[in-house]
């Protein structure tokens, strides 16, 4: 199960990502919350677990051009496609092929830890999480992404709906909005092994609230992000 996710994610995930999920208004704005909530001005170095393509890495260094930015993935063509997008923006990042729930790194290597849409996919949610936070430094931030409904065509409709306010907002008429909406749902039919497959998972508050109370972490915050259908954790990793 596990080599046809990697195979999926190289094959088919990766290579659409930036002309379908990354466009998405919703998808930027929830970006921005979660980069916002990493307070990156005071960072140091940065740790993006599930890197993708490079988006989240990418506007990181905008923000804070002189924090040291490191980027893990298990896929090879999101290293890749990483790797080209960041040098076209002449910026720097150590990426490495690697899995989420085995970091190659030294205990409180970052002060920040980001992980987006990451964890939906891992068998031991708290094993992962265990992980980000023994490379993390006491004191350092993490933000992460859970997810609060299970992927289907709910989401589906729920970004359809804001995707077609936005653009109506931008001046588009709702003739023009709709096909450009549909050619985005034609490409997304891609995404439906993803919605389909049977380890979905979904989180309540009080399920993340119940697990990160076994984790040594202070100043936990989950809001939820009810269009994306995400809750987005952040706190500090406390004393062991």
């Amino acid at each position: 199960m596990r080599g046809l996710l990697r195979l999926y994610f190289n094959r088919i995930y990766n290579p659409i990502y930036d002309r379908t999920t990354a466009t998405l208004n919703r998808y930027r704005l929830l970006q921005a919350r979660c980069l916002a909530a990493l307070e990156l001005q005071s960072a140091r170095r940065l740790l993006c677990v599930g890197l993708g393509t490079g988006s989240e890495a990418l506007a990181a260094l905008r923000i804070a051009p002189r924090i040291s930015v490191s980027g893990i993935d298990f896929s090879t063509a999101a290293l890749g496609r990483s790797r080209r997008k960041l040098e076209r923006f002449g910026k720097v990042a150590d990426l490495r092929l690697m899995d989420a729930a085995d970091l190659a790194y030294a205990e409180g290597s970052f002060d920040r830890a980001l992980c987006l849409h990451v964890l939906d996919f891992v068998p031991d949610v708290e094993a992962v999480l265990r992980g980000i936070l023994r490379v993390l430094a006491v004191g350092g931030r993490f933000v992460l992404t859970l997810p609060s409904r299970l992927e289907g065509a709910a989401l589906g409709a729920s970004l359809a709906r804001d995707e077609f306010r936005t653009a109506l907002r931008s001046g588009r008429t709702p003739l023009g909005a709709i096909a450009e909406i549909v050619s985005r749902l034609i490409l997304g039919l891609l995404y439906l092994p993803l919605m389909l497959r049977g380890s979905r998972r979904s989180f309540t508050r009080d399920q993340i609230q119940e697990l990160f109370s076994r984790l040594p972490v202070s100043g936990l915050a989950v809001v939820e992000e009810k269009t994306y259908q995400d809750f987005i954790v952040s706190g500090e990793k406390g004393k062991t």
